[in-house]
This record gives structure tokens, sequence and C-alpha cells, in this order.
């Protein structure tokens, strides 16, 4: 009769260790969402860098097209609405905008930069939409831009995202007087290789300098996957950037502030969320500046 072999301790450890390895994969933000939902391939999403221009009425209306010399951009990030644990506050902001109404602190344009829903369910996007209503239509901000995060398109949500964010595209462009402005979509933490061609054959075609705004930091690292994941992906794309005549980087989804200088000046948001702060660019185009003021924070 053939005896069991008693389980080392050893075994006992790598056991828990690797299961406690699943499950992390599992509740992370590069979890099993990774695998099993639709939407999560960056080269599906960036099969085209759009053009925003004034042929689309919305845009045209906004004025974007027009800016020159100075003005200042309203910068969000993770405002995480439907997250049932803590309810966004948004009055700290509607009341600031009441007191700037009038001054050059007042944003011409505001930019989201993605995980503006929890979970990408509908519901958490009819919430955010609202925000952008009130922000639009009651303080008079012209247009409410939007990068993708990985919140956004968590359990096969992505067509939510795309249906409810303007310009309904994670991967765009815009220009104003002298500047151009691109929206590049690191909502899967990655970049990937049909973005990274596209990208690079526009910057050839364009001498302007350029301000970039996305979700995922580039180059400050946090234990929850606040980076982008692969490094040398990442490295490759910041000596590019600073190659290219870029300004700065407008980045989100750690919930800090930061601020390095990297060549262009790489800025992270801090959550609107969980801190009530935003950012404002104050652009100067003739003196070829983008700088974040941080407020609230």
């Amino acid at each position: 009769m053939r005896t069991k072999k008693p389980v080392s301790a050893l075994s006992k450890i790598t056991a828990a260790l690797f299961l406690l390895f699943i499950l992390v994969q599992f509740v992370s933000c590069y979890g099993s969402w990774n695998f099993f939902y639709k939407g999560n391939n960056v080269d599906e999403r960036t099969q085209e860098l759009r053009l925003l221009t004034d042929s689309d009425s919305r845009f045209a209306a906004s004025g974007i097209s027009e800016l020159k010399h100075k003005y200042t951009v309203l910068i969000i990030s993770d405002t995480h609405f439907g997250n049932t644990k803590k309810k966004v506050d948004c009055e700290r902001l509607y009341n600031w905008l009441e007191s700037v109404k009038g001054t050059e602190n007042f944003p011409s344009f505001a930019i989201c930069l993605g995980d503006s829903t929890d979970l990408g369910k509908q519901s958490h996007f009819d919430e955010y939409l609202e925000f952008c209503g009130q922000l639009e239509n009651k303080y008079g901000i012209s247009l409410v831009l939007n990068s993708c995060g990985n919140h956004d398109i968590y359990q096969s949500n992505w067509d939510n995202w795309e249906k409810n964010c303007y310009p309904h595209t994670s991967f765009y462009k815009f220009q104003t007087e002298k500047l151009s402005w691109y929206c590049l979509d690191t909502a899967s933490g990655t970049f990937g290789l049909n973005q990274y061609n596209r990208i690079f054959e526009a910057f050839s075609r364009d001498n302007n300098k350029k301000i970039i705004f996305t979700h995922y930091p580039f180059i400050r690292f946090n234990y929850n996957c606040a980076n982008m994941a692969e490094t040398t992906e990442r490295n490759k794309l910041i000596s590019d950037f600073s190659k290219n005549k870029v300004l700065c980087v407008l980045g989100g989804h750690n919930h800090k502030r930061f601020s390095d200088d990297l060549g262009f000046m790489d800025y992270g948001l801090p959550s609107f969320a969980y801190s009530g702060a935003w950012g404002l660019l104050h652009v100067d185009e003739d003196k070829s500046e983008a700088l974040l003021e941080y407020i609230g924070d």
C-alpha cells in the first residue's frame, strides 16, 4: 500500500502564493477583464487617427480651432461616476467656475483624461453626461473632450464609451492656431503597434508644437499597475516625444499629482472623484508654452 507523502511547508507556501497571484489577476486593473471582454484590443480601437475640424458642427461651435495667443483649458481626470462608495462632489468646481467667469482663468474648453465612469455601465455614463451638460450648458464651457480610461471599458463596455463620449473615438487630433493636440488611447495599459505607427506617421507631417493627452501616465510607477505595462514601449515613446516637439503630456489613472521634465513636461492629474482637484493648462501659443496649474489638491 502506497503511503502519502507529507506536504512540505515550502509546497504550501508556493501554493498559497500561486493562489494569491491568481486572485490579484482577477481583481487588478490588469486582471481577468483583459482576457474576457470585448473592446480591450487597442489595435482595434485605433484603426484611424481622426482629425477634428470645423466640418463637425459641434467642434466648430466650440471655437477651439480659432484659439490663439493665450487661453486656459480645464483638465479633469478620474471622475469615476457610478462609484457607490464615494459620490462625486461637483459643487466645488461649479462654484469655482462661477467665480472666474470673465477672467483669463475661465477655461476655453475642457478635457477629461479618462475613467469618467467607475465600471462603464450606461447608468454611470448617464451621470457623467449630466456632469458634462452642466459644464457646457450652465457654466459656459464650450466643449468637453474625452480620452478613454481602463474603468470606462471594463466588462465589454467600450461600446458605451464610444457612444457617449465626444468625439466618439479614443484616437484623434485637432489644431489651434500654432499647436497640434493629440488624444492617445492607453486604456489597455499599452500603446500598440498600430497606434504607434499611425501617430509617428502623423508626427512626420506635423511641424507644430504638440500637446498630448491620454489616460495612463508614462513615467511614474505605482504598484497598482498605474503606468504603462511595457517599459520598453514606454521608454521609446518618451524618447520619440522629446524629438517631435511635444510640449507636454497630460495623464491621470494613478490618482496622484506629479510633474516631471522629460524633455517635455509630463503631468499627472489627481482624481477629481477622490480629491476634488483639477488642473488648469495655461497655454501661450506665441511663447510655445503649456504649463499646468493644480487647483484644490
